[in-house]
């Protein structure tokens, strides 16, 4: 009874391990269907504050985030002034990274390597949110933490 024992522990040990491996092949092929499904062009929308939807004016959706099947590309950025024109405030060209929680496009100024990281919230085949401090959505002072949504193009 003993020996039956045993073999049964062993072989639910050895089929336990059999299982953790596959699950981690599975999460990597995930995380590479995941860095396919990122790669596009994206423009953003809208904003999401305390609870509401900000629409963008015409000129914060002239920006862009486009992003290569060889993960190279852009990031663009414009803002409307407080006279009404519409400036092309950021551009970086550069090889793009994602890592479930990061899009980082590292790029050159004046011959130093730099680098640019979105936190992303959540992506679908359509929608990509990310975390953004870059604008004053409550006309207090100082920037303000939101979330910026972005559509496939």
């Amino acid at each position: 009874m003993k020996f039956f024992i045993g073999i049964f522990l062993f072989m639910t040990v050895i089929s336990c391990s059999s299982n953790d491996d596959n699950d981690n092949d599975n999460d990597n092929d995930n995380n590479t269907v995941e860095s396919v499904r990122i790669n596009g062009n994206w423009k953003p929308y809208k904003y999401e504050f305390r609870g509401k939807s900000i629409t963008l004016n015409d000129c914060d959706k002239k920006g862009e985030i486009s992003i290569n099947s060889d993960f190279s590309g852009t990031y663009e950025r414009y803002e409307l002034s407080p006279l009404g024109v519409c400036n092309h405030i950021d551009s970086y060209g550069g090889k793009w990274s994602y890592d479930n929680s990061s899009l980082t496009i590292t790029y050159n100024e004046a011959g130093t390597a730099k680098t640019l990281k979105k936190t992303v919230q959540s992506f679908t085949d359509v929608e990509l949110r990310v975390l953004d401090n870059s604008k004053d959505l409550d006309d207090t002072p100082g920037n303000d933490q939101a979330t910026l949504v972005f559509v496939k193009q």
